[in-house]
C-alpha cells in the first residue's frame, strides 16, 4: 500500500468516510464502493445459477441435494426458520425475500473486506477538487449510502406489513398508542434507519480501516502472523453478527410492525 508520486508530490492513500469516485458514466458517478457491490451482485449471482443448476436440468434429481445447491437450501432452509419464528407463519412468505436478501447481501458484502485487493490497490482519484490516493475496491457495506439504502428499503417493509395487516389507519393507531406522544412515536420509528444504517456502517468501516491500516497491514500481518490472523477471524465473526443483527433487528421490527399472528394464537 504505498504512496503514488505525481509531479513531485506524495499522494498518500487517505481514511474517508465517503466513498471515492473512481470515473464518470454518464449521469453515473462511479465509486470504488460501488464497483464492489455490482461484482459482488455477479458473484451472487453466478453462484445462484451454479446452485440451481440441477433443479433446472433435472428437478427429480434435485430432490436429493448435494453439493453447492445442498449448502444453499441449507441456508434458505435456516433463514426461513427464523423469519417464521420472528414475523409468524403468515407473514413470513410474504417477507422473506427481503430478510434473505439483506442477510446473504451484507454477509457477502461484509466478507469482501477480507479479500486480497480490496482496500489494499490503490489509483489516482480527484476527491473534492483534490488529487488522491483511492482504493479501486471498497466494501459496499463501508459505504453509509448502501447502508441507509438497506435501512430505508426495511423500514418501508417494516411500516409496509403494517399497513397491509391493519390498515393505514389502524397502524397509525397502533404506532403512536398515546395521541399527546404521537410525535415522540413517530421520531422513534424514523431513529430505526439512523440505527440500522450507522450501526452497519460503523462496524464495517471501522474493520476496513482496521484492516487497512499500518498497524495490522504492515506490522501484525508482516511481523506477528498470529495475531494477524487473530483479528481475520474477528472480522469474519463481526462480519456475519453484523449481518444477523440487521436481519433480526428487521425481521423483528415487522413482526411487531404486522402484529401476532392470529392463527398461530389461536
Amino acid at each position: 500500500m504505498a504512496a503514488e508520486q505525481h509531479g513531485g508530490t506524495e499522494l498518500a492513500p487517505h481514511v474517508s468516510a465517503a466513498a471515492e469516485p473512481l470515473a464518470h458514466l454518464g449521469p453515473i458517478v462511479l465509486t470504488n464502493s460501488l464497483l464492489t457491490m455490482w461484482l459482488t451482485m455477479a458473484a451472487m449471482l453466478i453462484v445462484a445459477w451454479f446452485a440451481t443448476r440441477v433443479i433446472r436440468k433435472d428437478p427429480e434429481v434435485a430432490m436429493v441435494p448435494a453439493g453447492l445447491q445442498n449448502v444453499c437450501e441449507m441456508v434458505v432452509e435456516f433463514l426461513e426458520e427464523l423469519v417464521e419464528s420472528t414475523v409468524g407463519r403468515r407473514y413470513a412468505q410474504r417477507v422473506f425475500a427481503f430478510g434473505a436478501t439483506f442477510f446473504v447481501f451484507i454477509t457477502v458484502s461484509n466478507w469482501t473486506s477480507l479479500l486480497p485487493g480490496i482496500g489494499t490497490i490503490w489509483i489516482r482519484a480527484e476527491h473534492h477538487g483534490h488529487e488522491i490516493a483511492a482504493p479501486i475496491f471498497r466494501p459496499a457495506t463501508a459505504d453509509i449510502n448502501m447502508t441507509l439504502a438497506l435501512a430505508l428499503v426495511a423500514f418501508v417493509m417494516i411500516h409496509a406489513a403494517g399497513v397491509i395487516s391493519h390498515g393505514p389507519l389502524g397502524h397509525l393507531k397502533e404506532l403512536t398508542q398515546v395521541p399527546f406522544l404521537a410525535p415522540v412515536f413517530v421520531i422513534i420509528e424514523l431513529f430505526v434507519v439512523v440505527s440500522l444504517s450507522f450501526r452497519l456502517f460503523g462496524n464495517l468501516f471501522a474493520g476496513e480501516v482496521l484492516l487497512n491500516g499500518p498497524i495490522l497491514g504492515s506490522f501484525a500481518l508482516g511481523h506477528l502472523p498470529v495475531l494477524g490472523a487473530i483479528f481475520l477471524v474477528l472480522e469474519i465473526l463481526f462480519g456475519l453478527v453484523q449481518a444477523v443483527i440487521f436481519f433480526m433487528l428487521s425481521m423483528v421490527f415487522t413482526g411487531q410492525s404486522a402484529g401476532p399472528d392470529k392463527a398461530e394464537a389461536h
